[in-house]
């Protein structure tokens, strides 16, 4: 496969919100401080990524000294007033358990849906795909989820996917074209960026 055409997406390193468990979209904090990493060579020239704290952090880490571009799109999705907030803080609120039932249309006040974060990434991620060979992107899980759930040759629901901080999924295509055409990949591999794997 001459023309093969390999994307990688990595999802950050873990943060504390990440940790204590609690809504961490928008939000910019960082990464850890101490989390090792394994060591990994990469033949590449830019990593694209989302904007966010972490994420650029973790860039630094992984591919050191590797030029990073920045993308909003490539972001979490926005979780708006249930910013940094966890799940028993927010359980008794009716818009919250209404949005539990369908986050993919309802948007968290001052937040967004899935559906707006995933035609955000959708549009991103073709853009990346059309100017960059053979892409490497550092963003989110909801973004990894519904890239993986669109593309992946295993068919998943959105929240099957398995996507711990730190882990890398490369993606293998038969050829540029057939990403651009939305079809769906012809294999791929996960690792772990992380030494000791707790998240």
């Amino acid at each position: 496969m001459a023309n093969a055409f390999i994307v990688t997406l990595v999802r950050h390193l873990p943060t504390q919100g990440n940790r204590d468990k609690k809504y961490i979209g928008w939000t910019d904090e960082p990464i850890i401080a101490g989390v090792k990493t394994k060591e990994f060579t990469y033949a590449t020239k830019q990593i694209i990524g989302s904007d966010l704290m972490r994420c650029r952090q973790t860039a630094a880490k992984v591919f050191s000294g590797v030029p990073y571009t920045e993308n909003a799109n490539f972001r979490e999705c926005s979780f708006g007033d249930w910013e940094q907030k966890t799940y028993n803080e927010l359980k008794e609120e009716a818009q919250y358990r209404n949005w539990l039932d369908d986050p993919r249309q309802i948007a968290p006040p001052n937040g967004e849906s899935m559906q707006a974060m995933e035609n955000r990434v959708l549009q991103a991620f073709l853009e990346i795909v059309e100017q960059v060979d053979q892409p490497i992107i550092v963003t989110h899980g909801g973004p990894i989820r519904f890239l993986l759930t669109k593309f992946a040759n295993i068919e998943k629901s959105f929240w099957d996917w398995k996507v711990p901080h730190g882990c890398m999924f490369t993606v293998h295509w038969e050829s540029k074209k057939a990403v651009l055409e939305g079809k769906r990949c012809t294999s791929f591999s996960v690792e772990h960026l992380m030494e000791n794997e707790r998240m």
